[in-house]
């Protein structure tokens, strides 16, 4: 998730309001395309690949890799806090050379839409929230959203992301590593959820 990588006043109805994602480019059948996020220095990313896995299988295996086991850039420390049913709350520190240490608190939430398209979304929230430790920076203002929509041939996979490190980290420094981890978090999220899938199959023998 991935990774990549994340108290928030949000609007779920004015990000999906927002400008049109424009393409960046495409590399290794990952297409990454970019918009602005108004009174924000920092663009929200998205990425799309296509893959045989089953609409059903990335629904249920990237919600769990992605608040059970996460790999984000730098990740030194995971608690899930709240899981009911289709809703989960997680604390996460972030580690990074040279900037102060992040601290996060993420509300992720599964809409299965019907059989064959699924939405995951998240965002930073205060819910059940700890203390920040001394010497962190707390991010909050950190959202995006998985869509998984049943193609002919397999899915359709999105992974969009908005990180605001928070702090004073110049904006020039940032959307270079938040582009690959967009890119990298979606072909990440796959390749978990076909090694899950072909593990489940061998122990099934």
């Amino acid at each position: 998730m991935s990774a990549l990588l994340v108290v928030l006043v949000f609007s779920q109805v004015a990000a999906d309001a927002g400008e049109a994602f424009e393409p960046v480019d495409t590399k290794n059948g990952v297409a990454l395309l970019a918009r602005r996020v108004p009174g924000s220095p920092f663009k929200e990313y998205q990425a799309k690949l296509t893959t045989t896995v089953s609409a059903k299988d990335l629904c249920e295996g990237v919600f769990d890799w992605a608040t059970l086991a996460p790999e984000s850039p730098g990740l030194t420390e995971h608690k899930l806090l709240v899981d009911v049913a289709d809703r989960r709350v997680i604390y996460a520190h972030i580690s990074q050379p040279v900037v102060a240490n992040r601290d996060y608190v993420l509300e992720v939430v599964r809409e299965r839409l019907d059989e064959a398209h699924c939405r995951v979304r998240f965002r930073t929230t205060t819910e059940a929230a700890p203390p920040k430790p001394d010497g962190y920076v707390r991010m909050n203002k950190v959202w995006g959203e998985w869509r998984f929509d049943a193609t002919p041939g397999g899915t359709e996979v999105a992974y969009s992301l908005f990180s605001d490190p928070a702090g004073s980290i110049p904006a020039f420094l940032v959307h270079g590593p938040q582009r690959d981890v967009t890119r990298d978090t979606i072909v990440l999220a796959v390749e978990r959820v076909k090694q899950a899938l072909a593990k489940r199959s061998l122990q099934q023998r």
